[in-house]
């Protein structure tokens, strides 16, 4: 089974399923250079393709990815303050979507933007609850905190442009974390 530093690195993978190289180390907080020799034992294993220093996860990754969920996370998700949690969560997933949906529809209205702000500040809130069960999650509030800081300086590009570390990209990659910590399928 993967250690805690592989997983980091390979999950990061597997809820982007494709991401660059050189922007690993810093979604997973690793070094470079550690990152680095994990990824290519990941290639030579199989688990990930490496397309000129884009990485793809493969199946036999995404299936070690799972296998660590299980074996770490079952006893965690089955505990019924996460189902609480995720009760409270659903409620702003609602609103995060229907704000980046009217902010696209609007090209980007301040008015909106901050109301995608305010939203993933109330995640931000949230996750600090369970960061206890699941202290890897400081990772998603760092990185949301960088976003909207980006955001904040004038940079719309990181409210949702798929090729940045962008709120919305940072939001679904935590969703997909959760429901596999919770060892359930995302609905469609």
């Amino acid at each position: 089974m993967l250690d805690q530093q592989a997983f980091l690195a390979l999950n990061a993978l597997y809820l982007k399923k494709m991401a660059s190289a050189a922007d690993l180390p810093d979604m997973v907080g690793l070094p470079a250079g550690e990152v680095g020799m994990m990824v290519s034992g990941f290639v030579e294993r199989g688990w990930v393709l490496d397309m000129g220093g884009e990485l793809l996860i493969q199946p036999e990754g995404m299936a070690e990815v799972e296998a660590y969920y299980r074996e770490t996370y079952s006893d965690i998700g089955q505990r019924e303050e996460m189902a609480r949690w995720y009760t409270r969560f659903e409620s702003i997933n609602s609103q995060f979507i229907k704000f980046v949906s009217d902010w696209q529809q609007t090209e980007g209205d301040p008015r909106v933007q901050d109301r995608v702000i305010a939203t993933v500040e109330r995640l931000v809130k949230l996750i600090q609850q369970i960061t206890e069960l699941v202290p890897r999650y400081v990772a998603y509030i760092r990185r949301f905190e960088r976003s909207v800081t980006t955001v904040d300086g004038g940079n719309a590009d990181f409210v949702c442009t798929p090729t940045v570390d962008s709120l919305h990209n940072i939001w679904f990659e935590f969703h997909e974390d959760f429901l596999a910590v919770l060892g359930r399928p995302r609905e469609a």
